[in-house]
């Protein structure tokens, strides 16, 4: 058993068995080796994340920021609709604009706390993510308690945010004169 078992032992991970044929390809994710430390595919990715969020501009921050924003507001609004025709349970339902809510608040700050030369269209979209974490709280608190109006109304409310959010992102990001 020492012949094709003991051959089998030896492939390592950027090696490839191929019908008896044993083949040494580059590792497409190299590891990054930094001050003598070995960092893997993970951790390299995470360096790289950081180090471009950093080299972001203030708009790009406030555009990645306005985005997510958007996108976590028609996660919430299909969660909702799901929920609304029984297809999604409350618990889940609710977990999901639990956690759509703190995102929003995150958003909200990070806004805030950008520094921008568009501080009125900056506080413009920061209003409307603060009116969009108050709907799915509201929307939540429906949830939990099985009231069906008031998670309408709040849903109501989450479409209202979200134009309002879209239309202070294209003043944001419109041409000036």
């Amino acid at each position: 058993m020492t012949g094709r078992a003991g051959a089998l032992d030896q492939i390592t991970p950027n090696m490839v068995s191929s019908v008896g044929e044993v083949i040494r390809v580059a590792d497409p994710t190299p590891a990054l080796i930094l001050s003598g430390y070995r960092l893997g595919r993970d951790s390299a990715c995470l360096l790289l994340l950081m180090a471009m969020s950093t080299a972001c501009s203030s708009s790009d921050q406030i555009e990645q920021q306005s985005r997510t924003a958007a996108s976590t507001a028609r996660t919430v609004s299909m969660t909702l609709d799901a929920w609304s025709a029984g297809a999604a349970p409350t618990a889940y339902a609710s977990g999901t604009l639990q956690s759509a809510g703190t995102t929003l608040a995150d958003i909200d700050a990070k806004i805030r706390s950008t520094t921008t030369a568009e501080p009125a269209e900056q506080a413009a979209l920061a209003a409307a993510v603060k009116d969009l974490s108050i709907a799915v709280d509201r929307a939540r608190a429906g949830l939990q308690a099985d009231r069906r109006p008031q998670v309408q109304e709040a849903q109501e409310d989450i479409r209202t945010a979200t134009r309002v959010l879209a239309d202070a992102y294209t003043r944001y990001f419109a041409p000036k004169p």
